[in-house]
Formats: C-alpha cells, sequence, structure tokens
C-alpha cells in the first residue's frame, strides 16, 4: 500500500530539477532572511533602526545651564560624553599687534556685556579691564583643552565671523597658524560658505602647511520652496559643488529626504544646526543624520537616550514575538 512519503516522493520526481533546485534555494534565501529580522542585536552592537545621530555642542555650552563658552564648560561636555562642538571665532580691536581669537556667538556676547559696537571695534584692553575680562576664552584655551582631551573630542568645527572686514585675511591667517602648532589639526573642521570662501580658506591652509576639514554652510535664508512653501536645499549647486567640501552643515528646516538623499550620493557626512526644540531633535533623529547641533546638549542627550531605549525595548519585543 502507497504510502503519503512514496506519494510525495513521485511528486517530487515529476517536478524538473532546475525547478526543484530553484524552490529550494528560494526556501533557504526566505529562511535567512526571516532569522536576520528576528535576531537581536550582539556584543553591543547598536541596531540601525535605533542608531542616534552624533551630538554636537553648539557654542561650547549649555544654554541651560550657563552664558558663556569657557575652558570648564566644554571640560565639563567632553566629562559628559558630548564629543564634539561647533563654535564660532571673533576678535577684538587692539592697539597691539597680538589679537587673539575668541569663541563666542558675536550676537550673544555683544548682547551679554551689554555693547553697542560690533566686536572687532570694541577695544581688547577695555574689555580686559572690565568685568567682563573673566569671560574671555581664546581659541588657544579651546585648543589645549581638546588636545588635552583628544581620546574623548572627536570634531571641532569652526566658523571664523566678520568675512566683511579688512582685517579677516589676517585673523584666517592667524586661525590656521593656531590649528597648524595645535597638534590636532585633524580632528577640527571649517564652516565656509561658498565656492569663494572654500577657495580662500584652501589657499590659507595651503600657506599654514595644515589642512583641516571643510563644510558647506547651507541656509535656509533664500533657499528654493516646494508647493507647501518649505524650503528645500538645491540638488543642483549640492552636486556641483561637492568635491570643495569634505562635509555639508545645513540648516534644521532644509532636512528633508532629499537633502538626506544628496548626502548619501555624494558621500557627505551631514550636520543640521540648531535643533532646540523636541520637534526638531526628534525630525533629525528619524531622518538618521549623521550629526545634529544643539544649544541644549545636555537636554537633547538626555532625550535621545531615552529614544533610543524604547526603540530597542521595541526591537526585542518584536523579535520575542
Amino acid at each position: 500500500m502507497a504510502t503519503k512519503k512514496d506519494a510525495g516522493r513521485r511528486a517530487g520526481a515529476m517536478l524538473p530539477r532546475r525547478l526543484r533546485v530553484l524552490l529550494l534555494t528560494l526556501a533557504a534565501a526566505a529562511a535567512l532572511l526571516y532569522l536576520s529580522m528576528r535576531s537581536p542585536q550582539t556584543n553591543g552592537e547598536q541596531s540601525p533602526k535605533c542608531s542616534s545621530p552624533r551630538l554636537i555642542s553648539h557654542r561650547g555650552f549649555d544654554q541651560d545651564e550657563l552664558k558663556a563658552p569657557s575652558a570648564e564648560s566644554v571640560s565639563a561636555l567632553l566629562y559628559s560624553g558630548v564629543t564634539s562642538f561647533d563654535v564660532d571665532l571673533f576678535w577684538l580691536s587692539s592697539s597691539t599687534a597680538a589679537r587673539p581669537l575668541f569663541v563666542g556667538h558675536p550676537p550673544s556676547v555683544r548682547a551679554l556685556w551689554n555693547l553697542t559696537a560690533e566686536l572687532p571695534e570694541t577695544p581688547l584692553e577695555q574689555v580686559r579691564a572690565s568685568k567682563h575680562g573673566k569671560m574671555l576664552f581664546s581659541l588657544e584655551e579651546l585648543l589645549s583643552v581638546l588636545r588635552g582631551r583628544r581620546k574623548a573630542a572627536q570634531q571641532t568645527t569652526l566658523e571664523l565671523k566678520y568675512t566683511d572686514r579688512p582685517e579677516w585675511p589676517n585673523m584666517l591667517a592667524r586661525m590656521y597658524a593656531d590649528f597648524a602648532k595645535s597638534g590636532i589639526a585633524e580632528q577640527l573642521g571649517v564652516v565656509v560658505e561658498g565656492r569663494t570662501g572654500a577657495a580662500t580658506h584652501r589657499a590659507a591652509q595651503l600657506a599654514a602647511g595644515t589642512r583641516v576639514h571643510l563644510f558647506g554652510l547651507y541656509r535656509d535664508l533664500g533657499a528654493e520652496r516646494d508647493g507647501a512653501g518649505l524650503p528645500h536645499a538645491n540638488a543642483r549647486a549640492l552636486a556641483a559643488d561637492s568635491s570643495l567640501y569634505d562635509g555639508w552643515s545645513a540648516s534644521i528646516k532644509l532636512l528633508h529626504d532629499d537633502l538626506i538623499a544628496a548626502a548619501e550620493t555624494h558621500r557627505k557626512p551631514l550636520s543640521v544646526w540648531v535643533a532646540d526644540s523636541e520637534v526638531d531633535l526628534l525630525h533629525a533623529w528619524k531622518l538618521k543624520v549623521e550629526s545634529v547641533i544643539t544649544n541644549r546638549p545636555s537636554w537633547a542627550s538626555q532625550l535621545m537616550a531615552r529614544w533610543h531605549r524604547q526603540c530597542a525595548e521595541m526591537q526585542q519585543y518584536v523579535y520575542e514575538a
């Protein structure tokens, strides 16, 4: 009497050999795909679905705690796990040839010091003699802190302000001279805007005998608008200028799928600024940008850690189900 096993063998024999091989191959591939989707992460690896952007402190301090950058604020952030910074540089007028560069967001500094004049018109000696003198945080001091914690610090990007001032080229040369002797030039980057700016910075780097990364600056002001009135980065400009920059620094208002796709196409690390609200931070987190710049690094770090835990718990639930 024929059994079900015998019937199955006869049915299998009736199938062409190539078709049987194809069916077995497809079944094996489906099994591997199923297992890979169910497998939990091991050895402490982060699930791609739960990855978080690198957090960058804007201005070198936490605006929820302090009012000015300092060696202490940068060190505290490094010890707390914030490894990257994005800061502005400015200078003050001086009767001497030695005019150091200082760290700080010019409009915020002027407001904090109650200044009516622009910073390059404000005498250095006057500030040092005032109660604000202790708030001066020089570029050399910043580089010293980063050098002392070079294993913890990942990358610091800087922007030299007041490009329209006649003394700006000399201050640019001073900046790169400081970079060259810092010993950590490979951990530094500079934010620049436009082809002329990129060429000027590359020439200054060559003259100083150093090279740091250039990050192309893309603002939402004046950007193209879609049908809903939302600003978008100019894809043609991104493609045309991609060879000028090592990475992109874009307004978070430009953060859409098309910008992410362009960054992937041109292999440019993308940083977005400034994410100080939960809505903006979550937007950057969901689109998986490489880096997000914020004035509130402590708050942002705690919030992203919570999102990561929730995501990991959901992934584990799916696996166990």
